[in-house]
């Protein structure tokens, strides 16, 4: 039976889309929503690429295309609709869908009916690249999956602050300890919580405060955390938290949260509050509350290996990424070898017409 092609949609379509495809709201976490794609299409310059949601079997693949150059050659290469802003990309139903690997090879020809050569995915779950690449390769790809970035996480399962903080090592304790009493305790500290849709303008400006003042460059999508505030508190799935410090923010953090899944998606403190400890103080506050409230089964730091993250958040996964390439194409098998190397081109060509043979 021949399997149906994934239809194309804009950015603008990406709740449709979904729809169509059959996957529903109440499935998708915070990182595979239609807002979450739309924000970043609209802000980080991806929508001056094609924007397309191509779907089939129960799974969407959010990808933009643009055409691409290595010396002579030229491709239509499409990438995964992700930035460095991308926490975890996994596509929208590949947890629900009958057969993930089925629907990826459908789109697989799909993409390569439509005389793409290359396709980019960044910052997926191991399982989810896994069935990525299988799907790819089902579908006459060549696919190679690599490591790129480390996640760190703590599973709360009903842990209480006390126990959580009695593990963490001893500087921090310390530290921890002495500077609260220094700032909230005995001193002009306290801290702001926003939560409500109305409170956006506030969040936005207490965040950008500390950001200016921080260690941290200059955003290079200034319309992009505006958009991610205004909708998720909107959502009530976004808070931001703020130290204050005669009056004015030292420390701030952004945190999302969804299906009981909350990420530490920003943090930054004004330099001139470092040896205050301004940033542990309020990650203290914000790590209390979500352990007290007991909303969240699972708490993340988002993209990076960071030498701090792992004294807040233990548990190190590895994020990974696929790149495919169209033999079918001359730019698509130059980019295989050239990355992966002729011989091993050349195993996998043999493997992949084998098995072909196998199936036929």
């Amino acid at each position: 039976m021949r399997e149906r092609l994934p239809p194309v949609q804009t950015h603008a379509d990406a709740a449709a889309a979904f729809r169509s495809a059959g996957i529903l709201p109440s499935v998708l976490d915070f990182y595979q929503t239609p807002e979450w794609f739309g924000n970043l299409a609209a802000a980080c310059g991806i929508g001056q690429d094609a924007v397309m949601f191509a779907s089939s079997g129960g799974l969407a693949l959010p990808l933009h295309s643009r055409r691409s150059r290595r010396g002579p050659l030229a491709g239509l290469e499409a990438r995964g609709l992700s930035t460095f802003y991308s926490c975890r990309y996994s596509p929208p139903g590949i947890a629900t869908a009958p057969d993930p690997v089925r629907a990826v090879r459908a789109i697989g020809r799909h993409l390569r009916r439509t005389s793409h050569t290359h396709v980019r995915l960044d910052a997926l779950d191991e399982a989810d690249c896994r069935q990525l690449a299988q799907g790819f390769r089902q579908a006459g790809w060549i696919a190679e999956q690599f490591p790129q970035f480390g996640n760190w996480r703590l599973d709360t399962d009903g842990l209480t602050f006390t126990d959580y903080w009695r593990q963490r090592p001893g500087r921090l304790r310390n530290t921890g300890a002495r500077r609260r009493r220094a700032l909230l305790e005995n001193g002009p500290g306290r801290i702001v919580r926003y939560r409500e849709a109305a409170d956006a303008a506030a969040a936005e400006a207490a965040y950008a405060h500390v950001a200016a003042r921080s260690w941290q460059k200059d955003e290079p999508y200034p319309d992009f955390l505006p958009g991610l505030i205004s909708y998720g508190l909107q959502a009530r799935q976004l808070e931001v938290w703020a130290l204050l410090a005669g009056g004015q923010p030292v420390a701030a953090q952004i945190w999302v949260r969804r299906r009981r899944q909350a990420t530490i998606f920003k943090l930054a403190f004004d330099q001139a509050w470092r040896r205050q400890s301004a940033g542990t103080v309020l990650t203290m506050a914000a790590m209390e509350a979500a352990l007290r409230e007991g909303a969240t089964d699972r708490i993340d730091f988002g993209w990076g290996d960071d030498e701090y993250k792992r004294d807040w958040l233990p548990v190190r996964r590895q994020r990974f990424g696929l790149a495919a390439y169209n033999p079918r194409t001359a730019f698509g098998l130059y980019c295989a070898a050239r990355n992966l190397g002729p011989k091993v081109v050349k195993q996998m060509l043999a493997k992949s017409r084998i098995k072909k043979q196998t199936e036929n």
